[in-house]
């Protein structure tokens, strides 16, 4: 079970939608299929947070939602991911941020797919 840390005094959430060009799963190759890169998104910035953060400056960022819809042999136009992060500083956030805004940028050129995200308040 998760304990919150009680010096992460600053919680806030992240919406991330990942854009590409749907299609059917028997002809991959016209679409952009957004849940890879999606997910890539979510190992990159797992990792990022890893390396950026000295493990003592209490920062978290981890997804907990994620969504592409339900239907069989289809690829969706979207992906859906939402991130809750926690953190002692204002400064830690935009650094966090910045991380994601970054890593964003590279996923959508390697992927063709647009990637928006905003925080939920």
């Amino acid at each position: 079970m998760y304990e919150k840390n009680p010096e992460r005094k600053l919680f806030f959430t992240v919406k991330v939608i990942v854009s590409g060009h749907g299609g059917h799963s028997s002809v991959p190759y016209l679409s952009h299929n957004p849940i890879l890169p999606a997910l890539r998104l979510i190992q990159i910035i797992s990792e990022k947070i890893v390396y950026e953060f000295d493990s003592f400056q209490n920062v978290a960022f981890y997804p907990t939602e994620f969504d592409s819809g339900t239907q069989q042999n289809i690829i969706p136009n979207d992906a859906f991911i939402k991130f809750i992060g926690e953190c002692v500083s204002s400064n830690n956030k935009e650094e966090i941020l910045k991380i994601l805004e970054t890593c964003a940028k590279s996923i959508e050129i390697m992927h063709h797919v647009k990637i928006e995200f905003e925080e939920i308040i």
